[in-house]
């Protein structure tokens, strides 16, 4: 079950990676594009609202740097 999981995880992952990296596209257009992709995961899972984590899980991690500089924290640590 854990492949399972792991295979659609990276299949979302990748979906996000193109529609993100598309030269094509210009910034609201990759917005617009990443937005579709999370409505198509909510609707294929019946999930209407996704639970947001605790104050001290990696979304507010996320949320914080961004309020404290400005800029989405990108890492590229491979």
């Amino acid at each position: 079950m854990a492949s399972g999981v792991e295979t659609a995880v990276e299949c979302w992952m990748a979906q996000i990676d193109e529609a993100l990296t598309d030269l094509h596209l210009t910034s609201l257009g990759r917005l617009n594009a990443v937005t579709q992709i999370l409505a198509n995961y909510k609707r294929l899972t019946g999930k209407e609202h996704l639970q947001r984590r605790t104050r001290s899980g990696q979304c507010s991690m996320v949320s914080e740097a961004v309020r404290s500089t400005g800029n989405w924290p990108l890492t590229t640590d491979h």
